[in-house]
């Protein structure tokens, strides 16, 4: 009996996993950031929409004005204009296939940094977690292609040698 448990082990862990219900595209919430699957269980991710600077001016009051006891004004007030600059979305980023969440394990990862740690895209340590330093280093790695998002693109993983090329 023991010696089939192994082999009865290996085979229950090559059982399909039951379909996904719904046929949309489903919006799930991950540490990675926000990714949908579609149908065929493929993930999507959109860049950073793009932006606009306005010059934001404000008058604010710098020194509130002083009356005597009947009431006349003696120092009218002191007024400042301050101009600042503030960053608005004016449009979507576009939408890319991402690797989905599940493929992100401490080996995959480590893979990713070292892959990157060749091409002298990340200077970090191999840690196996996508941390705030491999996600920048994705980030400034794939802007060369177009695809400014710190989620990697499936295209440049691919590229990178570290996922595998689908047969056609």
């Amino acid at each position: 009996m023991h010696r089939f448990l192994p082999f009865a082990l290996l085979l229950s862990a090559c059982t399909p996993l039951p379909p996904q219900s719904g046929t949309g595209t489903a919006p799930i919430i991950v540490s990675l950031g926000d990714i949908e699957t579609d149908a065929k269980g493929r993930c999507f991710a959109r860049t950073e929409g793009p932006t606009q600077t306005n010059i934001i001016s404000e008058l604010i009051e710098v020194a509130p004005e002083t009356r005597d006891a009947a009431g006349t004004v003696i120092n009218p007030a002191v007024f400042r204009t301050i101009t600042r600059p503030q960053t608005v979305k004016v449009g979507e980023g576009s939408r890319f296939e991402t690797v989905c969440p599940p493929v992100y394990t401490a080996a995959f990862v480590s893979t990713l940094q070292r892959a990157l740690l060749i091409r002298r895209a990340y200077d970090g340590p191999i840690t196996g977690q996508y941390d705030a330093a491999t996600s920048l280093a994705v980030q400034s790695y794939q802007r060369r292609s177009g695809t400014d998002s710190p989620l990697l693109a499936t295209d440049i993983a691919r590229d990178l040698g570290i996922l595998a090329v689908p047969r056609s």
